[in-house]
């Protein structure tokens, strides 16, 4: 039997991120299911790509990785330009406006993996497994005791699962999960436009099809584009002239007209939360803790804030001599992070329905909102802060510069 003090489940960032933290901390860590599955966008795809906030910087750095993910391609985010079609007023935010250089960076989601994954195979008492599935879990008051289809059995004193939105380590520990769907599938693609984008990330409501355009190359960006299924079909069906016509159309033709295009891509949008965050020696941390609207990109963000919390629970833990998988810090997590998550879940679906609601009264309070904005600093620096991440309960990691 193969014993660690924690195995993790997952290959993404919420999994690689809280590794590398807890091996920092001196914890012998068992990465399953981590082969390089992000190394290279799959034939004919176009790669992903996230906003990367202040805060989730900061994360990154303190685990080393930022200078790997700075030596590949990032994009960084001096401004949010927002319209309201329907209302006909906008917004903008500057991240000069509260003495910084930038608001984020957007990142390649493989850029981001890659860096975490060579930082974890350098760091002592580490292993990765390219495993099968997980058969059973069973807790005692010491260890946990995971059997593979296999007939591997590991042992630890903590189980993360950071497997997905369909988290067969939630199923297996019995955690409800609650599910919604949005109607929308979000339509993705890099695009190259008549004007280069800057460093400004551009957001257009019009209707139920929020569009966004974050920065990339000169003269390219990213699109993430929601609208209702059957309108993604028909998009992912069209031909070039006839997709760049309505994406001109419907970007209000922000960055003039649309010469290029990849390939294109759907992505089902799922509303999804965990009734709970821990159980029996078992913690669950990004989407398979939950799962947001893509409106303001903040899925990578609450995935790593997950891991720094749950980093920062379990070491203090240890540092003190205490069961880093005992109830008492699993605790402290969850009540740390779920209500947060929540907040965040419900204000960006809250956003949803406001921008997409067209009846009357709605467009003319929208409009004046923005407008009363634009006129206000201290409301600009509010909302500014918020996208930076820089609020709410922050664990160390993510808190000042990093290293």
């Amino acid at each position: 039997m193969k014993e660690a003090d924690v195995i993790i489940q997952g290959a993404g960032a919420s999994a690689l991120a809280t590794a590398v933290g807890l091996a920092r901390g001196g914890l012998a860590v068992t990465l399953l299911d981590a082969a390089e599955v992000c190394a290279a966008p799959a034939p004919g795809s176009e790669p992903r790509h996230s906003v990367i906030d202040i805060v989730s910087e900061r994360v990154l750095r303190h685990l080393g990785g930022w200078p790997f993910i700075t030596r590949d391609r990032t994009y960084p985010i001096e401004a949010l330009e927002l319209e309201d079609c329907n209302a006909a007023a906008h917004l903008t935010l500057s991240a000069c406006e509260v003495g910084e250089t930038r608001l984020g960076h957007v990142v390649e989601r493989g850029v981001i993996d890659r860096a975490l994954r060579k930082l974890f195979d350098a760091l002592p008492q580490t292993r990765r497994l390219a495993t099968g599935p997980v058969r059973d879990i069973a807790a005692d008051r010491q260890r946990l005791t995971i059997h593979l289809e296999d007939g591997q059995a590991l042992t630890a004193r903590l189980l993360v699962a950071a497997d997905g939105d369909n988290s067969p380590l939630r199923r297996l520990a019995g955690i409800r999960w609650r599910r919604a769907g949005y109607g929308q599938d979000a339509v993705i693609a890099r695009i190259r436009t008549e004007r280069p984008p800057g460093h400004t990330v551009r957001q257009r409501f019009c209707g139920d099809e929020p569009l966004t355009l974050l920065p990339l190359d000169e003269h390219e960006s990213a699109l993430l584009w929601p609208v209702p299924r059957t309108r993604a079909r028909r998009l992912l069906e069209a031909d070039s002239s006839s997709f760049h016509h309505q994406l001109e159309i419907a970007s209000g033709a922000l960055l003039g007209g649309i010469e290029a295009s990849s390939a294109r891509q759907a992505q089902r949008l799922i509303r999804g939360r965990a009734e709970r965050y821990i159980g029996p020696r078992l913690a669950l941390v990004g989407n398979a803790a939950h799962t947001v609207h893509p409106l303001a990109a903040q899925a990578v963000n609450l995935s790593l804030l997950d891991a720094a919390t749950l980093i920062e629970c379990v070491l203090e833990a240890h540092s003190a001599g205490r069961d880093p998988g005992g109830i008492g810090p699993l605790r402290r997590y969850e009540r740390r992070r779920r209500g947060s998550n929540a907040r965040m879940q419900n204000g960006l679906d809250i956003t949803q329905w406001l921008f997409g609601a067209q009846a009357a009264p709605l467009p003319l309070l929208r409009g004046t909102g923005l407008r009363i904005a634009a006129r206000l600093p201290p409301l600009r620096q509010a909302l500014m802060t918020g996208l930076m991440g820089l609020h709410g309960d922050l664990p160390e990691l993510a808190r000042g510069p990093g290293v």
